[in-house]
């Protein structure tokens, strides 16, 4: 388990430089006679990391429009009105990250409890239903704990949580319940989220999910040291009155860092789903996907 401390906006001037791009090809085995589709693939700027270029491109070209939705993402959308055998949506990003994991609450000031402050990361939602399951995970995670016991209770939820459940592409499909992960005893980034959602609501602590990049010093595949590091990854944000907003990786037992990319936020993986579309055709829709995450300043 990966030791970390409570390290405010004043203390990171630590920094590294991640370039990221992911890739998204669908193929329609058919031409399909229109497309419609969302993309949340854009990082954005927080108290932890600095968006220094970003671009989103799809293939065929179309008119790219861009809003916020609810959480504050940055969402694409585009229309292809014309017949295409496939459709391809790139983005690339460099973003600058911090060391701290965690720097003050972000939001602004707000007199209302925080009980009604976040009351939507509090409760079940449509992949985090309310389930027993989530009593069985022992863990000493409270709302009322100061910083440093906030950190360490994280860790320990990090930790139970990787050692008692296997990382398995496979067990779970991108619908499945918590209930599947409990009950396969593992899945993959999203379940692993999930279900960490779930104690930590049922501990009444705001927890949010959140979805990006994490990249992996050990760029070799058969070397790599973090679990889901090829692929769009999910953790989750938990919500401490003095800290804000702390991530933690329960897939890696590891609170987010300097090798994390933040690009959206919501109740759970409904929310932040990097491509979301439908089309109009006769064929059968295929899908794959590619992500590499760099440094580009050297070393840790």
């Amino acid at each position: 388990m990966t030791t970390a401390h409570p390290v405010g906006r004043s203390e990171s001037s630590k920094k590294a430089h991640l370039m990221v791009r992911h890739v998204t090809e669908l193929y329609y085995g058919a031409d399909a006679e229109e497309a419609h589709s969302e993309v949340r693939k854009s990082p954005l700027d927080t108290g932890l990391q600095r968006v220094v270029t970003s671009k989103v491109e799809v293939e065929p070209q179309t008119l790219l429009r861009k809003h916020r939705d609810y959480f504050g993402n940055v969402v694409h959308h585009f229309d292809l009105l014309g017949p295409h055998a496939a459709l391809c949506i790139t983005a690339e990003s460099v973003v600058e990250t911090t060391h701290a994991v965690a720097c003050g609450p972000e939001a602004e000031p707000d007199a209302r409890p925080w009980e009604q402050r976040w009351a939507e990361y509090l409760h079940a939602s449509q992949f985090v239903p309310d389930l027993p399951h989530y009593e069985e995970v022992r863990h000493p995670v409270d709302p009322g704990l100061g910083p440093d016991d906030f950190l360490a209770a994280l860790e320990e939820l990090g930790a139970v949580l990787k050692r008692d459940f296997r990382y398995e592409p496979g067990l779970t499909d991108v619908d499945s319940s918590p209930a599947v992960f409990f009950e396969e005893g593992g899945g993959v980034c999203q379940d692993f989220s999930h279900a960490a959602l779930g104690i930590l609501r049922r501990a009444r602590v705001p927890a949010r999910y959140a979805s990006g990049y994490v990249y992996d010093p050990a760029t070799d595949p058969s070397h790599a040291t973090l679990r889901g590091a090829a692929a769009s990854h999910a953790w989750v944000q938990a919500w401490h009155p003095d800290l804000g907003w702390v991530g933690l990786d329960p897939t890696n037992d590891k609170l987010v860092d300097w090798q994390y990319v933040r690009v959206a936020l919501g109740r759970d993986y409904g929310d932040v789903r990097p491509v979301r579309g439908i089309f109009r055709g006769e064929g059968e829709q295929s899908l794959s996907v590619s992500v590499e995450v760099t440094r580009l300043d050297g070393g840790a």
